[in-house]
């Protein structure tokens, strides 16, 4: 039974607060190596790439990391934009290992978050309404 002048009350619950230190250095470091790459199509259109969110795993060894492609020319789809990022992915694994100090480096996977994208049209055709 819980005492009204009893510490618990008072404490504050952390939950993966671990987790959620890692997640952002993730985050900032893989940011930092987005903005040092040069990423290419075939025709030479550079690929801006943003972070959305960084998914670690409990043990911090897997990260998922969900990315969105704000490129001049939308034309690119996912799957080159992903095809760009695996074509470097050892550079990026390299410069990645280099500036992260962890016992476990985690594992990247990259995804492209649709959801994302889908928000930002529904707002375009919303903004279209509104100003007719």
């Amino acid at each position: 039974m819980i005492k009204q002048n009893d510490i618990k009350i008072f404490k504050i619950s952390r939950k993966n607060s671990r987790i959620e230190k890692l997640t952002q250095l993730i985050k900032k470091i893989l940011g930092e190596i987005f903005l040092n790459q040069d990423f290419r199509d075939s025709d030479g259109n550079n690929l801006l790439i943003f972070i959305d969110e960084v998914v670690l795993s409990k043990d911090g060894k897997i990260a998922t990391v969900f990315l969105t492609n704000f490129s001049k020319k939308n034309n690119l789809s996912e799957n080159e934009s992903l095809r760009l990022i695996d074509d470097n992915l050892i550079k990026i694994k390299k410069e990645f290992s280099e500036r992260i100090v962890l016992r476990y480096t985690p594992k990247l996977k990259f995804r492209f978050d649709y959801l994302r994208k889908q928000s930002f049209e529904i707002d375009k055709l919303i903004e279209g309404l509104s100003k007719t």
